[in-house]
C-alpha cells in the first residue's frame, strides 16, 4: 500500500514522462582579475620607501570574502591575472564588492597591519540568465585629501556565470 508522499511522487513522474526532467543546477560566479591601476596623491609628498604590494579583496556575501595574492606594483600598475570563484545559491545576489588594498605599507604605519584601502567598487553581477563572459574596466573610488569621493584607479576584470550539474 502506498502512502500519500509516494502517490505524489508517482504522479509527478507520470506527468513528466516523455519530457526532459530538470536536474538541480549549481551556479558559480567566475571572476578573472587581470590588471589594475591606482593613483595615490600621498606618493607626491612622501619619499619612496621600497616595493609596494597590492591585493584585491572581493565578496558577494561577507562570509565568503576572497582575496588574490599580493603583487608588486610598478608605478601604480598591478598585474594580478588571478581567478576567484564564488558559489551562488540563488539569483537574489545583485552585486560583487571589490577593494584594492595596499599591503605592508610603510607610509601608513598607524594602520594595524599596514594595510590601506586604495579604492572600492560595487559592481552589478551579470544577469542570472546570461551565458556569456563580460569583460570591462571598472573604476575604483576613494576619498581624496579633501574627503571628497573621486576615481582612484581601475581594475580590468571579467565575470561569467558558470552552471554545472552536481553528480
Amino acid at each position: 500500500m502506498m502512502n500519500d508522499e509516494q502517490k505524489t511522487d508517482k504522479k509527478q513522474r507520470l506527468i513528466r514522462k516523455g519530457k526532459k526532467v530538470q536536474e538541480p543546477v549549481n551556479t558559480q560566479l567566475v571572476v578573472n582579475i587581470f590588471e589594475g591601476f591606482t593613483k595615490d596623491e600621498r606618493d607626491l609628498t612622501q619619499a619612496h620607501m621600497g616595493a609596494e604590494y597590492f591585493r584585491v579583496m572581493a565578496w558577494i556575501k561577507e562570509e565568503d570574502e576572497q582575496e588574490t595574492i599580493g603583487v608588486r606594483s610598478f608605478r601604480g600598475f598591478h598585474q594580478f591575472n588571478e581567478r576567484l570563484v564564488f558559489p551562488l545559491d540563488c539569483s537574489s545576489y545583485k552585486y560583487i564588492y571589490i577593494e584594492l588594498i595596499k599591503v605592508h605599507s610603510r607610509r601608513d604605519p598607524a594602520t594595524s597591519k599596514g594595510t590601506v584601502v586604495m579604492g572600492r567598487a560595487k559592481i552589478r553581477l551579470p544577469p542570472w540568465t546570461s551565458r556569456g563572459k563580460f569583460t570591462s574596466k571598472f573604476n575604483l573610488v576613494g576619498l581624496n585629501s579633501d574627503r571628497c569621493v573621486e576615481i582612484k584607479g581601475y581594475l580590468n576584470l571579467s565575470m561569467q556565470l558558470h552552471r554545472y550539474l552536481e553528480r
